[in-house]
């Protein structure tokens, strides 16, 4: 492949990516569905522009950098003090989804291999119900946005949705842990679990603080943070921690810098007037400004166009069976969210009608399943098919799902 055909395809992505998010401000259609669309076309099952096999040189260092980039930046969609506020109602419908989606999809995905298709290993079992287990931001917070929610609606959703896929990645990325050193046994797994988000909470948190440190004395440029990060990642691998959660611990140290150097200078204060005033978090040191937050969100963008892109390049619709256990999946994620109707008896019929709508699995799931074909585990690339599928399926029927509850919502005010 040449420079100039490299070059092209950026650019290219980039202005799709822009005409994809356009469409869907527009038309109420994911942009993410788009672009798979796009990568679908071009890819091998398409006009076969380009092949999965070409791709694969650079698709390990492009999967590491693209999670990195999508924890770090759902980092910053934690606030510490909406989280204290809304931890309660949050928390138990975070909890809750988390813990149903990935017993009914892991269970049911067991099941049918199980006993119907010549078996399967609860390994597979688990990945595949851990990494759908979370709704997508990159699909639920533009959503919201769109259709203009705001308040303690907003704060719950967008909340779950990046707690979700911490939890999603926490969880697949223990799982894989767990494979590739062959720690098996609860004892030894949970001892080892442990050392492994010890070290890399600790790594992330001091690096954090280094920063904030750094960037009270001399402003610093978006780029060295990234380059910072990558730092962090590298470190924490090299001593045996997990690279990826110690970018989370980066990210929210750094969203949270001014309210936790205001809980510093609190515990240090001697009046109570300079008390109440750190519980407030106004005597903190704010080190990310909205430009940053929002050049990490275009960061991020621009990534995600390049992933679900390349998601279309690997989707095979000729796997039958994949098509038909990600259908049922789709459905049965649509089927447990309802479920969680219990959970929302304190909002308007609206809100839990939006609530139950918004369901969709995303960048999350396709980016770890990546990460587990990497990692060598038995029958990944059909998982990845599966998954892939589950992305679509959701998609489409969270979409429609919207759209039925906002024409039923107009009909309403008319």
């Amino acid at each position: 492949m040449s420079v100039n055909t490299v070059l092209l395809a950026f650019s290219l992505i980039a202005i799709f990516g822009f005409i994809s998010e356009t469409l869907f401000r527009r038309t109420n259609i994911p942009d993410v569905l788009f672009l798979i669309i796009f990568g679908f076309i071009i890819g091998p099952n398409g006009f076969a522009y380009t092949s999965p096999e070409a791709l694969a040189n650079v698709a390990p260092v492009f999967t590491t950098f693209t999670l990195l980039i999508l924890i770090f930046d759902g980092a910053f969609n934690i606030d510490l003090s909406s989280l204290i506020r809304e931890f309660s109602s949050s928390l138990k419908l975070t909890i809750y989804n988390f813990v149903i989606s990935t017993i009914v999809v892991g269970g049911v995905f067991y099941y049918i291999h199980q006993f119907h298709m010549g078996g399967t290993t609860v390994m597979a079992a688990m990945i595949i119900g851990f990494s759908l287990a979370g709704v997508s931001s990159s699909f639920v917070i533009p959503i919201l946005s769109q259709i203009k929610v705001g308040g303690k609606l907003f704060s719950r959703l967008a909340l779950e949705s990046a707690l979700t896929d911490v939890f999603c990645i926490v969880a697949t990325l223990s799982v894989i842990e767990v494979y590739t050193t062959g720690v098996f046994g609860v004892q030894k797994t949970l001892t080892y679990l442990i050392e492994l988000f010890a070290i890399a909470g600790f790594i992330g948190v001091l690096g954090g603080i280094i920063w904030i440190v750094i960037k009270v004395f001399e402003e610093q440029n978006y780029i060295i943070t990234i380059s910072y990060l990558i730092l962090v990642y590298l470190a924490t691998e090299y001593f045996g921690g997990n690279g990826p959660i110690a970018a989370l611990f980066l990210g929210l140290i750094l969203n949270n810098s001014k309210q936790l150097s205001s809980i510093k200078e609190g515990i240090l204060a001697r009046s109570i007037a300079k008390k109440q005033k750190a519980i407030q978090g106004d005597l903190g040191v704010e080190v990310t400004t909205p430009t940053e937050r929002r050049y990490y969100d275009l960061t991020s963008f621009f990534l995600k166009s390049l992933f679900f892109l390349y998601v279309g390049i690997l989707l095979d619709i000729t796997d039958q069976t994949a098509l038909i256990i990600g259908g049922i999946l789709s459905v049965l994620i649509m089927i447990t969210r309802i479920g969680s109707m219990p959970l929302t008896k304190g909002m308007s019929k609206a809100q839990r009608g939006l609530v139950n709508a918004v369901f969709a699995r995303g960048l999350a799931a396709a980016v770890l399943i990546q990460a587990v074909i990497q990692a060598g585990m038995p029958d990944a690339e059909y998982m990845a098919r599966v998954v892939y599928v589950v992305i679509i399926g959701t998609i489409i029927l969270s979409s429609l799902r919207v759209f039925i509850l906002r024409m039923n919502l107009e009909k309403t005010k008319g």
